[in-house]
This record gives structure tokens, sequence and C-alpha cells, in this order.
């Protein structure tokens, strides 16, 4: 086999394996929707970004809400973590962590309770977790 053709077939491979990437990522987005369920009058600071993206830093009051768009990537190791605190808290978690959310939040959105024991997925059946 000459030197052209094997560049010739390596190519064409990761062509196809891109061009498959990119759609399977089109159709693989997930929305992520926080909810500062706290406490009575108590302000929930969060901040959350990915290893190539920053949300930026937002505030909530009890019971409202903020959330995002992303994608889950063809290789489903897409992670978004969370810096949340309030009062005298100061807490981490991984909000969108792709082989554990995929299958549940790529057809509704990812609903998060934020609570002082830990955040709680609402969608589909309610699950709580730890702190990280």
């Amino acid at each position: 086999m000459s030197c052209s053709s094997a560049f010739s077939i390596i190519f064409s491979v990761t062509f196809v394996v891109f061009l498959f990437s990119g759609l399977c990522k089109a159709n693989r987005e997930v929305q992520v929707d926080i909810i500062n369920d706290i406490g009575s009058n108590i302000q929930l600071g969060l901040h959350c970004k990915s290893k190539h993206k920053d949300l930026g830093s937002h505030s909530l009051a009890q019971h409202q809400h903020w959330g995002f768009r992303e994608s889950i990537n063809f290789w489903d190791t897409t992670l978004f973590f969370c810096h949340f605190v309030w009062e005298n808290q100061s807490k981490w978690f991984d909000i969108l962590e792709a082989n554990r959310d995929k299958n549940i939040c790529e057809h509704h959105p990812c609903v998060w309770s934020i609570r002082p024991s830990g955040p709680c997925r609402l969608t589909g059946q309610e699950k709580c977790f730890p702190w990280n």
C-alpha cells in the first residue's frame, strides 16, 4: 500500500468519525435547571463551569432558578461542576455528569433542587446525592 493510499484511508476514517460525532452531539443536548431550596429567605450563590467553559457566578433567592443548555460529547465525558455558597457553607457538586445524567436528562430538563443536605435531581424519580 502506498503512502498516499494509507493517508487517504486515515483521512477518510477520521473525517467520518468527526462527522458522526458532530451529528450525535447536535442530538444530545441537555437542559440543566437549578433551584434554590436551601431554606427560608436564604440567598444561594453559585458558580458553574466545565474544563473549557465558565458559566459565571449567579445569585438565587429562595425558590428562584437558573439554568443552562449544553451538549453531551461523543465520548460521554461532558462534566459541569458548580460551587454553591450560602450563609457559612461552601459546597461543590458535579451538576452535569454525562454518564450519570444522559439517559434521564436528554429528553427532559434535568432539574436540581439544591438543599443543605445535598442536591436532589427531580427529573424522573427524585434522587438525592451527597456533596462532593
